[in-house]
């Protein structure tokens, strides 16, 4: 009797695995996730892109036309034209002026009164021959500032790519995740159809369909907020680029992992030696030394040079020529007061960059041990989520093949749909947050 049980078993297995077979044939997911190369993590297969727009290409265009990076280029212009106004010192002051003048003298009652014309012409020359390095601090004292605006556009530029790499890892992830929700909708597509076979031959009730149209309606859901997160990471990636359209075209980077060989003390070496906000504080710093030299010598006298040459003649006299030439020194005594506490504003200006730019370096230093954290977290965080994928894919196939004869409700189909569902998308914004965090880090370096 035991016997004849076990085969009544065994034909009903058998029952179960050829209507499946010939009517709904087994499908796994459409897309594994492969194992990283060595050295490297990647995203699944369908995650990967092949040839299309490339990071470099989004950050030429960035660099380009951001009206940010514009404007931080007519300051570099803007401040060497302030340069060679104070190189003009160096330089002569050269005028013509020219004078004609008509006018009537009045006479006594015996004589009528008698109008003359005038005209006076005249080439002024003046130039400051010495002022004991007032003129060539103030240069000088430019010269840094220029040095200062550049690096203040090599911040803006540095801060400009990273919020293009942002948008672009951003499309890259929504394009990923528009793939996992597809993915789920072709799967509970395939559940449905399976349960609706089982349902007709009559292996399983019809709460096992219903359930199994709801979760295809909710994956329907999920894929339209997929499809709007792709629309919205593309209109961020324009407005990182500053433009105002482009052409929407498959992206060349792949979301991969790669290591990261500096340690954090070098990553803070090198961000000390290329930051350019520190950098922008060095050449302030020096353009106020300059200011500070050029207040002390106020005290002192300056020479200049000026000269005159002229022509003038009146109504019935003969033209004549005039000219001449004089040295000046001018020695200030005492003009309230103003040079010392010009001295003394340049002095607090001075210690106030100073500061600041002790903070920025204690600044610079908390990013990159930050990003540096952040990196060595993300890519953890990415092993543990690729070990999940393949544990949860693992159990959603067990699952099926349960479902399938007839071992396992549809509620251990579903949860297994979903876990697997949630594993790819955290496998995927793992590896989105690590590109972030690499960016991040590259950027607190001071590179772009």
């Amino acid at each position: 009797m035991k016997e004849f049980k076990r085969d009544g078993l065994r034909l009903q297995v058998l029952y179960f695995l050829a209507v499946t077979w010939f009517l709904f044939p087994v499908t796994g997911q459409s897309a594994d996730v492969l194992a990283p190369a060595q050295g490297t993590v990647t995203a699944s297969a369908g995650m990967q892109q092949g040839t299309g727009l490339t990071l470099d290409e989004v950050v030429r265009t960035a660099l380009e036309n951001h009206s940010s990076v514009k404007s931080a280029q007519y300051q570099v212009g803007a401040q060497d034209a302030v340069l060679h106004q104070q190189m003009a010192a160096y330089y002569p002051t050269i005028s013509f002026s020219n004078t004609y003048r008509t006018a009537n003298s009045g006479g006594s009652s015996s004589n009528a009164s008698k109008g003359f014309d005038s005209f006076t012409g005249a080439g002024n020359a003046s130039m400051t021959l010495y002022n004991f390095g007032k003129r060539e601090g103030a240069v000088q004292s430019a010269r840094d500032t220029l040095d200062a605006t550049q690096y203040a556009y090599n911040t803006t530029a540095n801060n400009i790519v990273l919020a293009v790499k942002q948008a672009y890892y951003g499309v890259l992830q929504a394009n990923a995740l528009l793939r996992v929700n597809e993915e789920t909708v072709r799967d509970r597509e395939e559940t449905l159809r399976q349960t609706q076979g089982f349902y007709d031959v009559g292996t399983k009730p019809r709460s096992d369909v219903t359930q199994a149209q709801a979760n295809l309606y909710l994956a329907q859901a999920n894929l339209i907020l997929a499809r709007n997160g792709v629309d919205v990471a593309w209109a961020n990636l324009r407005n990182a680029m500053g433009v105002d359209d482009y052409p929407r075209q498959p992206l060349a980077e792949e979301l991969a992992v790669t290591p990261f060989s500096m340690a954090l003390a070098e990553a803070k070496e090198e961000a000390f030696a290329a930051r350019p906000e520190l950098l922008q504080f060095a050449a302030l710093l020096k353009a106020e030394d300059q200011l500070i030299a050029v207040a002390r010598r106020n005290h002192l006298p300056d020479l200049l040079f000026s000269s005159i040459y002229g022509r003038q003649g009146v109504t019935g006299e003969s033209p004549h020529n005039n000219w001449q030439v004089q040295l000046s020194l001018n020695v200030p005594i005492f003009n309230g007061f103003q040079t010392t506490y010009q001295l003394q504003q340049a002095l607090y200006t001075y210690q106030s960059i100073k500061e600041q730019a002790r903070v920025q370096r204690q600044q610079v230093a908390l990013q990159v041990e930050q990003s540096y954290l952040n990196l060595t977290t993300a890519r953890e965080v990415v092993k543990a989520n690729e070990a999940a994928v393949k544990a949860a894919k693992e159990n959603l196939e067990l699952h099926e093949g349960r479902y399938q004869v007839g071992y396992a409700p549809i509620v251990e189909v579903t949860d297994a749909q979903t876990t697997y569902t949630t594993a790819q998308t955290n496998y995927v914004n793992a590896l989105v947050s690590y590109k972030l965090a690499m960016a991040q880090l590259l950027n607190a370096m001071g590179r772009q």
